[in-house]
């Protein structure tokens, strides 16, 4: 029903489309058996992350099964201190109050990411609320792509490269992870055909057209 990828599915191109189904539906699902040793790969993947800014902590990320909430699209008017402020600080947020962990997390599937826009804007969200709370543990990461990723990396050399600030920019404590990184996770045979089948859409989204009364997804253009 979530996870079907047949060519009459009709699928919304939205990012939040695809974190909703794989981190609601079955990563983060308590429903669904063995979400506790999900819950601690996913931890060990933010861990062991090598791609992380000069100020990111070396402390290590714990999560309980006990005691982690996640929720989607979270803005900071949601805080009566930042009531005039419609932006949103994290796509996905993980927090876990027994570890005194706190994870926000951008997601960015199919578009390009921007320094500026998911990891400074956000980052001002952030030491908003952190400031609130003494003692917990942030750890601001960015969901990408590995093609993204690469590709960023390519430009290192243009004026205003994202992977330049991302490296350079001492106040930075943003840790990158990989899509491809979740999929190790997945037991599921649907759900790990759905994500890979997802990350190799060569352009954002789908087009539809209509065979026999129903949906039919058009064959994808390349870039």
């Amino acid at each position: 029903m979530l996870f079907t990828t047949k060519n009459d599915d009709f699928e919304s191109e939205k990012e939040r489309n695809l974190y909703y189904k794989l981190f609601a539906g079955y990563l983060f699902n308590e429903l669904v058996t063995g979400v506790e040793g999900r819950l601690a790969a996913f931890a060990d993947i933010i861990n062991s992350s090598p791609r992380r800014g000069q100020a990111a902590s070396t402390k290590s990320v714990m999560l309980s099964i006990a005691a982690t909430h996640i929720s989607f699209d979270n803005h900071a008017y949601l805080f009566a201190d930042l009531a005039l402020d419609r932006g949103e600080f994290a796509d996905i947020l993980l927090h876990d109050r027994s570890n005194q962990v706190v994870v926000p997390i951008e997601a960015k599937v199919y578009s390009n990411w921007s320094y500026d826009k998911d990891v400074l804007a956000n980052e001002r969200r952030l030491q908003a609320i952190e400031a609130q709370m003494p003692g917990t543990h942030f750890v601001p990461c960015l969901l990408v792509t590995s093609k993204r990723w690469e590709e960023c990396q390519r430009h290192d050399s243009q004026e205003h490269s994202n992977y330049r600030r991302f490296i350079e920019e001492p106040a930075c404590r943003t840790r990158v992870l990989l899509w491809e990184e979740l999929v190790p996770l997945i037991t599921e045979q649907s759900v790990r055909e759905h994500l890979t089948g997802q990350l190799d859409l060569p352009r954002i989204g789908s087009r539809y057209g209509f065979a026999n009364g129903w949906f039919l997804r058009e064959p994808p253009t390349a870039n």
